[in-house]
């Protein structure tokens, strides 16, 4: 494990001033969200795994709604609520609950609903809600949603999509099309190119192992950080991967721990900070996928000790590393995670 102080790189986002990056709401259950952000710093490193590449937009298939590419490395949809477009949500399989930027709700005059309690970075709070009479993506409805509601700038976008929608389908995120497609969960089918068949034969993925989590998230138990093993979440709505603390040390005993630390505020939505570790690892694997060099932040979120993640190595998997994937499907109603084949990028065609 070697500290990114070592080779002196420099994080920088693309937006200007201070606006927070965000990694994504990392919590579940009681309708429970949280939002970690990542501030901006001059001593962090750019993550290994590269971004989305300038693809140009495939055609229309079928009911796919199309992932945009304008935030970073997180996956948006284009979303209406109460049949008006326009507004971009991202797919947070991170969060229990749907929520919204506080100046969407107020524009839209959307009527209050009860407050519920958040899972910030270092504690539960409450936090009020909205009422969505209809949220629409994808060629989907889902009616009567009641969505959090927190500051634009900590949220990243209009909105996030939560467990609260998206638990009841099968999640295919096609990152070389750019594309996600919903699938109500069922028996086991094989994919034809872009069209689903039924029944009997599963992808040739790599099939990650999985439990369920307390609030129903799926937990991968088949990954290993540098030979530890780990248990993993994946959460779509963070940009980058944070492993918890007990990940950190059981690294470091394998080996020299760097001499020189180099800490990353992260800021929540609730206004709670923690200060994170950053350190480059020389291998990720997920299910049978070798993804090679990955750059890490470690903290003790809340949220690993709100799924009972504290006390052993845990990874939060965030966008950075799903987008080393030509393909992730999540299927909750078969507790079932599956990975596709790496993408081809110049780093990995230079190693070959």
């Amino acid at each position: 494990m070697r500290s990114s102080a070592e080779h002196g790189d420099a994080f920088t986002p693309t937006q200007p001033h201070r606006r927070a990056l965000t990694l994504g709401l990392c919590a579940a259950g009681f309708g429970l969200i949280a939002g970690p952000t990542l501030a901006q710093t001059t001593s962090a490193p750019p993550p290994v795994a590269p971004g989305p590449d300038p693809l140009a937009p495939p055609p229309d298939v079928g009911e796919e709604a199309r992932l945009l590419a304008n935030l970073f490395t997180r996956m948006a949809v284009k979303t209406e609520l109460n049949g008006r477009p326009g507004f971009a949500f991202v797919m947070d399989t991170g969060a229990g609950r749907t929520a919204i930027a506080r100046d969407v709700a107020e524009a839209m005059a959307l009527p209050p609903g009860p407050p519920i309690l958040v899972h910030g970075l270092t504690s539960a709070e409450l936090t009020p809600t909205v009422k969505i009479a209809r949220l629409s993506f994808g060629g989907r409805r889902f009616n009567d949603i009641y969505a959090g509601v927190y500051p634009r700038e900590l949220l990243g976008a209009d909105g996030l999509m939560g467990l609260d929608v998206l638990s009841r389908f099968e999640l295919e995120f096609n990152l070389d099309r750019r594309s996600m497609k919903l699938t109500p969960s069922g028996p086991d089918r094989i994919e034809v190119g872009t069209a689903f068949y039924t029944p009997s034969h599963i992808r040739r993925d790599s099939c990650g192992r999985t439990r369920i989590g307390r609030f129903g998230q799926l937990i991968l138990v088949n990954a290993r950080v540098e030979g530890v093993q780990v248990d993993c979440f994946v959460d779509s709505g963070a940009q980058y991967s944070i492993g918890n603390m007990s990940l950190f040390q059981a690294i470091a005993s394998g080996g020299d721990r760097p001499t020189q630390r180099t800490l990353i505020p992260i800021y929540g939505v609730t206004g709670q900070t923690i200060l994170a570790e950053h350190a480059n690892v020389s291998q990720l694997t997920i299910g049978t996928r070798r993804l090679g060099p990955a750059s890490l932040l470690f903290a003790d979120l809340h949220a690993f000790e709100t799924l009972e993640l504290n006390q052993r190595p845990a990874l939060l998997l965030g966008a950075d590393v799903l987008y080393r994937f030509r393909r992730v499907s999540l299927d909750f109603g078969r507790s079932r995670m599956e990975f596709g084949p790496l993408r081809r990028t110049p780093e990995t065609m230079t190693r070959r």
